[in-house]
């Protein structure tokens, strides 16, 4: 389901783009869904891998890339505007709902 809300609204996006608009506050919603996305992808694969997933290099000497890219995808939801802040801006410019601590 996460991969699928990426795709309507990387093609939402697209479209604007296509159509002369530029991008807005909907790009946190991709921001969002894709590194929880390729977080999600990577754990599932390093599941199927068993304890080999641990491995710097595979059976054959070659780099682990599953392992490499679990790394790199633990960082996803921190770089670019952690989570949290995308969260924020969805909520205030999309949903129009108040500013956190707004009083």
């Amino acid at each position: 389901m996460g991969a699928q809300a990426y795709a309507y609204n990387t093609y939402s996006v697209a479209a604007r783009i296509m159509a002369g608009g530029k991008i807005g506050p909907e790009a946190s919603l991709n921001k969002i869904f894709w590194s929880e996305l390729d977080r999600s992808l990577h754990r599932a694969a390093m599941q199927l891998l068993g304890a080999a997933a641990e491995l710097k290099h595979m059976g054959d000497g070659s780099i682990n890339q599953w392992l490499e890219g679990y790394m790199f995808s633990l960082s996803g939801p921190i770089y670019a505007g952690s989570n949290e802040v995308q969260r924020n801006i969805t909520a205030e410019r999309l949903l129009g709902l108040p500013r956190v601590g707004a009083g």
